[in-house]
């Protein structure tokens, strides 16, 4: 009976019997990087491989509202700009700690409860200075519009700055502001015409401004964002008019939580736009103008499991086959499809007959996987060098193997 157990347990990993299907992408975080720090000090090997491998878990935890931030690291990837970028920040309160990721293809950061890292715990004791952070957003309307145009760098015969627009805003928390637009017309709110936008930002104090422009071919566009990231929504031509006014009832504004607040409201019409219209309603002013376009905007802050989640799009990855010959990347739909027949490939012993003919690289952001690659006359395989399993890989035209 125990030999034919051991003859059965021999055809599973073996090609003769049937072998096991498997999944072979074990990514893993990088073993070198380019690091910038705040502030600056020596993070050991082992405590940088530590906290990507807490990145890589499901996201459990929000920030508490009292905290100090106490230190931000960025890795960058050595090789490949285009795999992107992973920045983590370390925070205290109390005696619990949390870091936060964020690659840089995503809106959200992702929170995790995590044990104290010696290295950010030996900083000076101003780091752990705790302070209330709260979810409101303040906005400051800025009155000199050569300030938005230097700082965007605005050209005044493309785009010009609408007069009574321009805000200066500040999110000390993270998440995102939400913003709908509805329009009403002649009388009666219309479908919604506009998307709906979201607009993130990253945990810290973070500043930035938002206005309305008029272009040049006279559609209205609605600026939102940093000097360094910047975002627009040029609005359909239905709202394109001779004569329009910014509702300025508001010297101020603040968004808190998930109270959603009228922003804005912009009145469009054919005809001049005559006296005080902040008393008056939407429904009214488009009965006597034509149109009026609200701006809404509440507060969305990261949920577990949730907004906190990765993306489940948008990921960059990369393939690089390496011989002694040639160094080989593979395009899009390639790497795609190589990735998609790792995740479902036979696990089967390799013969003594193969041939090395290369190395394989698989990267994702700041995750990496290596595989030798071998040949025979007819077959293919892939040998994880960390694990030393070997796989069987489907013939294809993945990258050109060299004949032993």
């Amino acid at each position: 009976m125990r030999v034919c157990w051991g003859i059965f347990l021999s055809c599973i990993l073996l090609s003769g019997c049937g072998a096991e299907t498997l999944n072979a992408i074990e990514l893993r975080p990088l073993s070198s990087y380019r690091v910038e720090q705040e502030p600056e000090m020596s993070l050991s090997e082992q405590t940088k491989k530590q906290i990507l491998t807490y990145c890589e878990r499901q996201p459990t935890d929000v920030l508490p509202k009292r905290r100090a931030k106490v230190a931000e690291v960025t890795f960058h990837h050595p090789l490949y700009e285009v795999l992107g970028s992973k920045t983590v920040k370390y925070f205290a309160t109390g005696n619990k700690r949390y870091i936060t990721c964020s690659n840089s293809n995503q809106l959200m950061e992702r929170t995790f409860s995590v044990k104290p890292i010696q290295e950010f715990e030996a900083l000076d004791e101003d780091y752990f200075r705790e302070s209330d952070v709260v979810s409101t957003i303040e906005f400051e309307r800025v009155d000199d519009i050569k300030q938005i145009v230097n700082v965007f760098n605005l050209n005044d015969s493309h785009e010009e700055v609408i007069s009574n627009s321009a805000f200066r805003y500040t999110t000390p928390d993270t998440g995102a502001i939400y913003v709908t637009f509805e329009t009403v017309r002649n009388g009666r709110t219309l479908d919604p015409i506009i998307e709906p936008k979201l607009f993130p930002f990253k945990s810290g104090e973070n500043e930035g401004y938002v206005f309305l422009t008029r272009r040049a071919d006279n559609r209205v566009a609605l600026r939102f964002g940093e000097e360094s990231s910047p975002r627009q929504l040029v609005l359909p031509s239905m709202y394109e008019a001779p004569y329009m006014k910014i509702d300025t009832k508001e010297e101020g504004l603040s968004l808190e939580g998930d109270h959603r607040e009228l922003m804005k409201r912009i009145i469009l019409s054919d005809q001049p736009i005559e006296g005080d219209v902040a008393k008056q309603t939407s429904l009214a002013l488009s009965k006597t103008y034509g149109t009026v376009l609200e701006i809404w905007g509440h507060v969305r802050r990261p949920v577990t499991n949730k907004m906190s989640s990765r993306p489940a799009d948008g990921e960059t990855r990369l393939a690089v086959f390496e011989s002694d010959e040639n160094t080989i990347w593979l395009d899009g739909p390639k790497t795609q499809e190589l990735f998609d027949e790792l995740f479902h490939v036979k696990m089967r012993e390799m013969p003594t007959t193969a041939v090395q003919t290369g190395q394989l690289h698989l990267y994702e952001e700041l995750t990496e996987q290596s595989f030798d690659v071998w040949k025979t006359e007819t077959e293919l395989y892939l040998v994880d060098e960390k694990t030393s399993r070997s796989y069987e890989l489907p013939s294809n035209d993945y990258f050109k193997v060299n004949q032993p």
